[in-house]
């Protein structure tokens, strides 16, 4: 068969703006949640915290 031309797939300006203020707001709730849970549970807590983020992360 001959050459396949794909179309380029355009993004809309204002959707890619608002997927990276999303992704910017998930990452400082991250952030504090980690920290709160540190403060809460101590090492601990924070160790199985971590195990079900990387079982998260692995689905």
């Amino acid at each position: 068969m001959g050459r396949m031309d794909y179309l380029a797939m355009k993004t809309d300006p204002v959707a890619a703006e608002l997927i990276n203020s999303d992704i910017n707001e998930l990452k400082i709730a991250a952030k504090r949640l980690f920290n709160h849970a540190t403060k809460l549970g101590g090492l601990g807590f924070g160790t199985s915290f971590l195990k079900w983020v990387a079982s998260f992360a692995a689905m």
